[in-house]
C-alpha cells in the first residue's frame, strides 16, 4: 500500500498541482496541516484537499484563520491569515473548524499518528532535525508518526518505527529544495520512503501575493 504524506501547503495551489501526478496512485493521502497562510490561493487549495486528502489535521496557520493571530506573529504570518479570513468561502471555513489536532488511523497493517507540530504541542512546537524531543517520538507506539511545521524534510527509522516530516508542499525551507514542492510517498510493504521534489513555475503565486500587498518576504522561499 502506498501512502502519500504532505504538509504545509500554505495556500499555494501551483505547488499542489506540481506534485499531483506523483501522488495520484497513492492509496491514501494524509496531510499534517497548515493548508493556509503566507499565500493567496485559499479556496483552490481547500477544494483540492477536500477532494483528494483522506486524513488531515489542523495546523497553526489554519487555527489562526479560525481564531485570530497572536500579537507576536511576524507580518508574513499575519498577511496570509488576514487574507484567508477575508476570502475563504463559508463552507470551507466550517470544514476547517472540524479538523482535529491529531489523528490516528491504520493503513497497510501499519499504525499512523499525524500531527502538525508535535504530540505534546500539536499547533506550536517545532521538531527540527536536531531537536532532543525527536528521540521521545520513539517511545511512542505508532509505526509511523508524521509531522510538519518546520518546512524541512526529516526521516528516521529505528526498530521499524518511522518518524517523518515530508517537508513543505507550498514553502520548502530546505536549502536544496527552496522553490520546489516537496512531499513523500511511503510504501507500507517495504517501509521505504520516496521523497518528492518538484520544481514548478511559482510566478503566479508571487504575483498574486504581491498584488495584495505582501512584502519582500514573499520571494524568500519562492525563487523565480
Amino acid at each position: 500500500m502506498k501512502i502519500a504524506l504532505i504538509s504545509d501547503l500554505h495556500a499555494n495551489y501551483e505547488a499542489l498541482q506540481a506534485i499531483e501526478s506523483d501522488i495520484a496512485d497513492a492509496d491514501f493521502i494524509a496531510c499534517a496541516g497548515d493548508l493556509l497562510g503566507y499565500y493567496c490561493q485559499v479556496n483552490e487549495v481547500l477544494e483540492w484537499v477536500q477532494s483528494h486528502v483522506d486524513y488531515c489535521v489542523i495546523g497553526n496557520h489554519d487555527y489562526y484563520v479560525l481564531n485570530g493571530c497572536p500579537a507576536s506573529v511576524p507580518p508574513a504570518v499575519r498577511f496570509g491569515v488576514d487574507f484567508a479570513r477575508r476570502y475563504i468561502k463559508p463552507r470551507y471555513l466550517e470544514w476547517l473548524a472540524r479538523l482535529p489536532h491529531t489523528l490516528e488511523f491504520e493503513a497497510g497493517a501499519k499504525s499512523f499518528y499525524i500531527v502538525h507540530g508535535s504530540p505534546w504541542n500539536p499547533l506550536e512546537e517545532y521538531l527540527y532535525n536536531d531537536s532532543p524531543k525527536i528521540e521521545e517520538l520513539f517511545t511512542m507506539t505508532p509505526d509511523v508518526i508524521c509531522f510538519g511545521q518546520t518546512h524541512r524534510f526529516f526521516s528516521r527509522n529505528i526498530g521499524g518505527r518511522l518518524r517523518l516530516n515530508p517537508g513543505s508542499v507550498g514553502q520548502s525551507r530546505d536549502n536544496c529544495t527552496i522553490g520546489a514542492a516537496c512531499a513523500a510517498l511511503l510504501d507500507t510493504n517495504t517501509f521505504q520512503i520516496r521523497r518528492i521534489i518538484k520544481h514548478y513555475d511559482n510566478s503566479p503565486v508571487l504575483r498574486l501575493s504581491q498584488n495584495f500587498g505582501a512584502g519582500e518576504w514573499s520571494t524568500k522561499f519562492l525563487r523565480l
